[in-house]
C-alpha cells in the first residue's frame, strides 16, 4: 500500500489541489464595488480585513488536507 502511494504521487496531488484552491480563491477574492468610494477609511478597513480573512481561509484549505495526508501517510507507511 505505501509503494501505491509514495511521495511523489503525494506531491502531484497536492500540487493539483493547491492549484484548484487558488484558482477557487482568486476568483472569489474580495473586491470593491465601483459604486462605494474606495477612499473611504471605513471602506478600506472593511475591505482589510475580508481580504485578511479570505487569504487566510483560502490559505489553510489550500495547505490542511496536504499536509494531513503526508503525516497520516507516514504514520501508516512506518507500521506497515
Amino acid at each position: 500500500m505505501c509503494k501505491l502511494v509514495s511521495f511523489p504521487v503525494w506531491l502531484g496531488l497536492s500540487l493539483v489541489w493547491t492549484a484548484i484552491v487558488a484558482y477557487l480563491g482568486y476568483t472569489s477574492a474580495p473586491y470593491v464595488p465601483m459604486d462605494v468610494s474606495a477612499s473611504d477609511p471605513a471602506t478600506v478597513e472593511a475591505l482589510r480585513a475580508a481580504t485578511t480573512k479570505h487569504a487566510l481561509m483560502y490559505g489553510l484549505l489550500a495547505a490542511g488536507p496536504p499536509a494531513i495526508a503526508l503525516v497520516f501517510g507516514q504514520l501508516f507507511c512506518r507500521r506497515g
